[in-house]
């Protein structure tokens, strides 16, 4: 477990649903990984989107996050990071609040769909 504060997001960084986080707590996940971040005192999760930060004495996430988790901005988290693998992963691109990213991931699994359909069709013919 690792306990580090949490500070809000960059401004450059407002509306997005990721949590910026030093390479030395990432436990092995890469930059733009999908990792679930449990909050050690409460037991809640969530499933985030980690980018990096220089900063290696804070956490850095935003206000949804933070509630999800039970904490508050100022307040100190201390947390577990593991990787999530490639069904999670999709789970997440579905189910994320942010349509910048579900709105793409249910076009893809919507034109995957009608291919397979497709592909069967002529088969049966």
């Amino acid at each position: 477990m690792t306990k580090l504060p949490v500070k809000a997001l960059p401004a450059n960084d407002s509306g997005r649903l990721l949590v910026r986080l030093n390479k030395a707590y990432r436990a092995g996940i890469p930059r733009y990984g999908i990792a679930n971040l449990s909050n050690a005192e409460n037991a809640k999760s969530v499933k985030v989107l980690v980018l990096g930060h220089d900063d290696g004495s804070a956490i850095f996430m935003p206000y949804d996050i933070r509630e999800a988790l039970g904490v508050d901005k100022g307040g100190s988290l201390n947390f577990s990071i593991t990787k999530v693998r490639w069904p999670g992963k999709i789970g997440w691109l579905l189910k994320t609040p942010d349509p910048a990213v579900h709105v793409p991931a249910w076009l893809a699994l919507m034109s995957v769909l009608l291919g397979v359909i497709s592909i069967t069709i002529a088969l049966c013919e």
